[in-house]
Formats: structure tokens, C-alpha cells, sequence
């Protein structure tokens, strides 16, 4: 079975969990596509508008990426729930939400989809001048991605125990647009995006080792987050 196995009446999960996996999947990958050409799109606008000034090119990347996301999720949710991160699909599956199958169908499509978005906004931009970001074992950064991935989960699954179905598209642009600016690390708190930074070398570019810090920094902040939810709402709906 590929369905959800309790499914709340709220955001994150599809309107109809009978509707064929694969068709699901891809919803999840397209929009995952278009959330990482977002993200890299807006940094490499931001760069050229900002002339040197990083906060103003930070901002520009945030209220875009933010805004993509609210957007996508409010057209795609009632389809896939919207995820587009692969902690919101592992930790549904973690909390009994949603069989493996769909959880692993779901994340694949993430990945794959938010690799050809990065490809798709390079081929976008004739210049991209930056170099990626390298990030080594720095605590702060790493305490950064950990808070901002944490909120964000927190943000998700309280949403989604309010039983309150437009909460989340725009409870998620919010936390994403303060994270950003208030976190050193820019708060990618999605594994997807971080993999598919990779492929770019766009003010939000990753080297291969730096990916893997943001990645094992955000799923310990998804863990985190799922202690606090477990606590605040002890019965799963």
C-alpha cells in the first residue's frame, strides 16, 4: 500500500492518497524543479541587483524563495501534499503517516526534480560567476542549519495537527523567509536543495563536502523538531 496510513484532514498530504504513486511522485518532483530554480535563479539575481551588497542579495533570494514556495504548495498540495523536502516525507513515514514505498517514491522525485531545476536556472543565466559556498565543520554554521531545519519542521507539523489546511503553504514561506535572513547558513533546511547545489556554482552553489555537512546538520534538526512535535502533540490525529 502507497497511501498515507492516517491521514489527517490537513495541509501536507494529498487529497486523494488513491491517486496512482507514480503521478504523486511527479508532482513532487516538478515541484521541487521549480523551487530550486527559484532558490538559484533569485541568488544570481539577487548577486546582479545587490552590486556587491550581500544582505540586499539575501533578501532578494529570500522573499523569492519563500514566495515560490507558498505558490507551489498551494497549487500541488491537494496532489502530493506539497512536500518538496524530503524531512517532511521521511518524517511522515517515521510517525506511521505514510508507507515506505511512497516515502522512498517520494524523496527520489525530490532529489531528481531539484537537480534539474538547478540545471534548468544555469541554463537560464549566462554568467554564473560565483564560486560555490564551502562549508566546513564550523559549529555555527552547523548550529544554524540544525535551528532553521528544526523550526521548519516544527512549523510543518504543527500546521498540520492545527487541521487547518491553508496554514501551511503560508506558515512555511514565513519561517523560510525569516530563516534565511536570520541564519547564517541562509537555511536551506532541504536536503534536495542542498544535493542540488551541487550542480551549481550560483551564490547558493555547494561543494560536495559542504552538501553533506548541510545534510547531516538538517536531518538532525528534522529529529529535533520531531522530539518538540511529539511532545506538544503527544496523539497523532
Amino acid at each position: 500500500m502507497s497511501t498515507p496510513t492516517s491521514q489527517p484532514a490537513s495541509c501536507f498530504f494529498e487529497k486523494n492518497p488513491s491517486l496512482v504513486l507514480s503521478r504523486r511522485a511527479f508532482v513532487e518532483g516538478a515541484g521541487s524543479l521549480l523551487l530550486m530554480m527559484a532558490v538559484t535563479g533569485s541568488a544570481l539575481t539577487g548577486q546582479r541587483l545587490s552590486g556587491g551588497n550581500h544582505e540586499l542579495g539575501l533578501l532578494v533570494s529570500a522573499f523569492a524563495t519563500s514566495g515560490s514556495l507558498v505558490g507551489l504548495i498551494l497549487a500541488l498540495g491537494s496532489v502530493s501534499g506539497g512536500h518538496f523536502n524530503p524531512l517532511i516525507t521521511g518524517l511522515q513515514w517515521l510517525a506511521g503517516q505514510r508507507s515506505l514505498r511512497c516515502t522512498l517514491s517520494y524523496i527520489g522525485a525530490q532529489i531528481t526534480g531539484a537537480m534539474l531545476g538547478a540545471l534548468l536556472a544555469n541554463s537560464l543565466f549566462d554568467s554564473l560567476a560565483s564560486e560555490p559556498l564551502t562549508v566546513m565543520w564550523n559549529s555555527k554554521w552547523i548550529l544554524s542549519e540544525i535551528v532553521a531545519t528544526c523550526g521548519l519542521m516544527i512549523v510543518v507539523f504543527g500546521c498540520i495537527y492545527s487541521e487547518k489546511a491553508l496554514t501551511g503553504p503560508f506558515g512555511v514561506g514565513a519561517w523560510l523567509l525569516a530563516a534565511i535572513v536570520a541564519t547564517p547558513s541562509a537555511s536551506y533546511a532541504n536536503p534536495a536543495i542542498a544535493l542540488a547545489a551541487i550542480l551549481t556554482s550560483a551564490p547558493v552553489g555547494l561543494t560536495v563536502s559542504s552538501a553533506t555537512v548541510y545534510v547531516a546538520a538538517e536531518i538532525a534538526g528534522a529529529l529535533l523538531a520531531y522530539v518538540v512535535i511529539s511532545i506538544a502533540y503527544p496523539r497523532t490525529p
